[in-house]
């Protein structure tokens, strides 16, 4: 799957809800890097890409032109509960704790009902984090996503709180999220604050690759 990614964010957090193009919930930044926009850019309005490209660099003004990846992509995963512990659910390929990162936005990871419910993803290292990105579930109950927090940090016991997200969420949606500080971290968190349900299609997290 190509990716799609919003190379000239420089603050804030981000919501697109209903984008005119065709498919674009299928052509996410999944692994891969596109060079795109960001344009009608409102606190949490729409928000939909322009000038796509199949290139894998993104010329990311505050990088000197070097590369950003999705360094979440099929890495280490835990969730405070795995709902029912199934793979899929009737026509859902619903609830594994892995279908966050797998690089299908058609998948769901999915808890059950507790408080503070979390899913966090290692990344094997510590890098320098320049945007996380999160896609609701697909297909209903995108409300569900409310009132989280989403940290980052070199080990879980030492996570800073990244940027706080109040919702509620939509079916379907994809959000942009840029910390409110620079943050390093090998470690991000993504926890409801309070008694909720925790179902994400995908979390991506963006960083300058690192090479060796």
């Amino acid at each position: 799957m190509l990716g799609y990614t919003s190379c000239l964010v420089d603050g804030g957090a981000y919501r697109r809800a209903t984008c005119p193009q065709s498919g674009l919930r299928q052509d996410l930044s999944l692994g891969l890097v596109t060079k795109a926009r960001l344009v009608h850019r409102s606190g949490l309005g729409q928000t939909c890409p322009q000038d796509w490209s199949k290139s894998r660099t993104c010329p990311d003004k505050n990088l000197n032109n070097g590369v950003i990846k999705n360094v979440a992509l099929k890495k280490k995963v835990q969730t405070s509960s795995w709902y029912a512990n199934t793979r899929s659910w009737g026509n859902y390929i619903c609830c594994a704790t892995e279908y966050a990162n797998d690089g299908n936005a058609t998948t769901f990871s999915h808890t059950y009902t507790q408080n503070s419910p979390y899913w966090w993803v290692d990344l094997g290292r510590v890098y320098d984090i320049k945007r996380i990105e999160v896609i609701n579930r697909s297909d209903w109950y995108g409300d569900r996503l409310r009132n989280v927090d989403i940290t980052v940090g070199p080990t879980l016991k030492e996570m800073s709180l990244c940027t706080h997200y109040k919702g509620p969420g939509q079916t379907g949606e994809h959000l942009f999220f840029n910390c409110n500080q620079q943050m390093r971290g090998r470690y991000v968190k993504v926890t409801i604050k309070g008694r909720g349900t925790l179902q994400l299609s995908e979390v991506m997290v963006f960083a300058p690759e690192i090479s060796g």
